[in-house]
């Protein structure tokens, strides 16, 4: 059950380091789409961390669970949740009350959005050092493995 926890820890990097490549896709597209606009460039992004990202993350807490993996990995499993939910419900609701919309910003409010990049940092160093130790788990198996006597 250790590797399928290391599966799921490695997916979710995967998943974090498209996050960043699908942000910059869509970031650079030219013209720049309509506010809303469905075939925006910036969609995989979106949809990567508002939906992959958080059912990957519970997944892998669920995993790590049944895996016995220890409190600290099984809390650094649901860390990406809580960092997807800091950007949604924080970071986008306190730029939105500082002027912040699909139309325009403010100084202010583009203050706060600075935070989403380095939310985003943070998300990626999590997981990081969730697939760092779920490998470690994995390896500390392999080198004691269970005997089971008859």
């Amino acid at each position: 059950m250790r590797k399928v926890f290391f599966g799921f820890a490695t997916v979710m990097l995967i998943s974090v380091l498209a996050q960043f490549y699908f942000a910059t896709f869509g970031a650079f597209e030219r013209p720049v789409p309509a506010p809303g606009a469905e075939d925006a460039a910036i969609m995989p992004h979106i949809i990567n961390g508002t939906m992959v990202l958080p059912v990957l993350s519970l997944l892998t807490t669920i995993v790590a669970a049944v895996a016995k993996a220890g409190a600290r990995l099984i809390w650094l499993s649901i860390a990406p949740l809580g960092l997807v939910i800091v950007q949604l419900f924080v970071v986008f609701e306190i730029a939105g009350l500082l002027g912040a919309d699909e139309n325009k910003t403010t100084p202010a409010s583009l203050y706060v959005l600075g935070f989403h990049a380095l939310v985003g940092v943070a998300l990626l160093g999590v997981t990081v050092h969730l697939f760092r130790k779920s490998r470690a788990l994995v390896k500390e198996g392999a080198a004691n493995p269970v005997t089971v006597s008859a």
